[in-house]
């Protein structure tokens, strides 16, 4: 009985994490707010309306000169400003949970020391989970389950890069389809607000007609994109940060003392 106690004890419950995240953004949505709006829902937004006006309707959507160099860049910029922002919130997270108020500067901060090697961890793990879906979907599928705590692995426990893969994979061990099952719910959760909002989006669009190219660049579908893109990146990015500090609780029975510890 001792030994079934145990292993029900050991396993992620799925409702504590989900809690747990929209507890922390309850707490925190005026920073954590700003800092997504800023450099995930303009950024993204302002790419997808940038792809919009440079498709010429009148030439069979044909692109204008120079179109994949700026989504290029465009590109480079959102993975920049992507990373800066998965390294703010984890570090805002950690101090929520420890009882802090992250305050922006630091967050930002923190975003900023860490953006260099999240970026290289963020190209990898894209990498190795799409050569895993080429051969198998479940492969691919496990892989990312694997890994998906080495963002915060990597800021709150210093890894280094590759060793965030390995730290990922030891706390997700045991665990992994009780984490692709929250990643289903959180998918729903997002699918369900990203269509509320694209829908509302679409309604206010219609002056336009119901051409595509002109309901995408309406004002409209544009702030819808803004919010829609922020939603995901603080439901996302907050969501994983509380999944990595619940791991390591269930693993290495890590409390609040350890939490004190991450960034003292």
């Amino acid at each position: 009985m001792t030994d079934i106690a145990a292993t029900e004890s050991s396993k992620l419950d799925i409702a504590r994490v989900i809690s747990g995240t929209f507890a922390v953004l309850g707490r925190n949505i005026v920073p954590f707010g700003l800092l997504a709006l800023v450099l995930s829902g303009i950024p993204t937004a302002v790419i997808a309306y940038f792809q919009a006006t440079n498709i010429d309707p009148d030439a069979a959507f044909s692109l204008r000169p120079g179109y994949f160099q700026a989504v290029g860049f465009s590109g480079l910029a959102a993975l920049i400003t992507s990373a800066i922002l998965q390294g703010a919130l984890v570090y805002g997270t950690v101090q929520d949970m420890n009882g802090q108020r992250p305050g922006i500067a630091d967050c930002l901060a923190t975003g900023l020391r860490a953006f260099l090697p999240l970026i290289g961890l963020t190209i990898l793990l894209a990498i190795a989970i799409v050569f895993g879906m080429i051969l198998l979907i479940v492969p691919g599928i496990m892989m990312a389950c694997a890994w998906c705590v080495a963002v915060p692995s990597l800021v709150a426990d210093r890894t280094g890069v590759f060793g965030a893969f390995s730290r990922s994979a030891e706390l997700t061990r045991g665990n992994r389809w009780r984490i692709f099952a929250l990643f289903v719910v959180v998918w729903v959760i997002a699918l369900v607000i990203g269509a509320v909002v694209g829908a509302i989006a679409v309604a206010l669009s219609f002056g336009g007609g119901l051409d595509p190219l002109a309901l995408a660049r309406s004002p409209a579908q544009v702030v819808g994109n803004v919010v829609s893109n922020t939603l995901s990146a603080l439901i996302g990015s907050t969501g994983v940060a509380v999944l990595y500090v619940e791991l390591r609780r269930l693993r290495e029975g890590a409390g609040p003392q350890w939490l004190a510890e991450i960034f003292s």
